[in-house]
């Protein structure tokens, strides 16, 4: 036995009215679903974009980079230094 919170109307036309309406909200969340992907489509489409761009960006070979400039060592590109071992490792 069914059981409903309100009985399904008897009138055919309350029925057919009933059943158009239920349709019509179907059909409204059908395509409400499908703007929502489609925006969600679209973001990600557009943050795929960005990082495919800026991936590009920093991969990509500057037109003077591939004449290589190369500048003699001098004494000022040496660091010289001192230091003290403070503690040994002990494995």
């Amino acid at each position: 036995m069914k059981y409903y919170i309100s009985a399904p109307p008897m009138n055919p036309i309350s029925r057919i009215l009933a059943a158009a309406g239920a349709l019509l909200l179907l059909v409204g969340a059908f395509f409400f679903g499908l703007i929502v992907l489609g925006v969600l489509l679209a973001v990600f489409a557009l943050f795929a974009t960005i990082l495919w761009v800026r991936n590009w960006w920093l991969g990509r070979v500057p037109a003077d980079a591939s004449v290589t400039r190369t500048r003699p060592r001098s004494e000022e590109d040496v660091i010289e230094a001192e230091y003290t071992v403070i503690s040994k490792r002990r494995d």
